[in-house]
């Protein structure tokens, strides 16, 4: 099999003839997620082969827990962890801000003071650990995406400090909306925060007509499990993240 390198990613061809496609890049800490297209289940070796000897790094792969993995598996592929998939109500709850906290919308936030914030967040989220972003990355992946809106982006504020201590934010799909974080600094934890962020943002979701938001989380992360079945979280599917090492 004839493995072609190209501005886009890596074609396999056999007897002339495309038998699959593979792309890839580097996430903010290092990691390399690897998407495969197309491919026959004898292509996904080689290209994974040439994508790990271009990177020269363990390569990642997300899969739903319908697909068949026997391909990825013959690939060198393991099941890394796994996130369940959630369907969480919006319904309102009525919960207060703790007392000595206020919320601000993302706009309201320095851009750079809220790339530390996200940073320091995520290295406490599995498989995000040694996340950095840079200043490019941060702004293309927030600010100027389509699904990014301000309004359902909170930063949680320590009035006696002036630090920021949690994010809560939604992107906003056409499919409907994701909770993409929901997170606090460790010092500001078991407080009732992350609730009342969440409790916030679901009720301007429920205000334009969104019963229901859908996220991931990772099934060690006991905490944001606890949390969200709080608000009637119901799981209604699974993520499995493989790694080639």
């Amino acid at each position: 099999m004839e493995i072609l390198s190209t501005a886009e990613g890596w074609i396999a061809r056999e007897a002339g003839s495309e038998v699959g496609r593979a792309s890839a890049f580097m996430l903010p800490n290092k990691a390399c997620l690897v998407a495969f297209h197309e491919c026959r289940a004898e292509a996904y070796a080689p290209l994974a082969a040439s994508v790990a000897a271009h990177y020269r790094r363990p390569l990642h792969f997300v899969a739903d827990e319908t697909d068949d993995l026997s391909p990825l598996s013959s690939a060198g592929f393991l099941v890394d962890r796994r996130e369940g998939v959630y369907v969480v109500p919006t319904a309102p709850t009525g919960v207060s801000v703790p007392l000595g906290f206020s919320l601000v919308t993302a706009d309201q936030v320095n851009e750079r003071a809220l790339r530390e914030l996200d940073d320091e967040l995520r290295q406490d989220v599995p498989g995000a650990e040694g996340w950095k972003w840079d200043e490019a990355g941060f702004r293309q992946e927030t600010y100027e995406s389509s699904q990014y809106d301000p309004s359902v982006y909170l930063v949680a504020v320590d009035g006696s400090s002036g630090r920021y201590a949690g994010i809560a934010r939604i992107w906003i799909r056409p499919r409907g909306p994701r909770l993409g974080m929901i997170a606090v600094t460790q010092p500001h934890r078991r407080r009732g925060l992350a609730r009342a962020m969440l409790s916030q943002v679901f009720g301007i979701l429920y205000e334009r007509g969104h019963q229901e938001v859908t996220t991931e989380v990772d099934d060690t992360n006991v905490a944001s499990r606890t949390l969200l079945d709080g608000f009637g979280a119901r799981r209604v599917g699974e993520e499995l993240w493989l790694v080639r090492r």
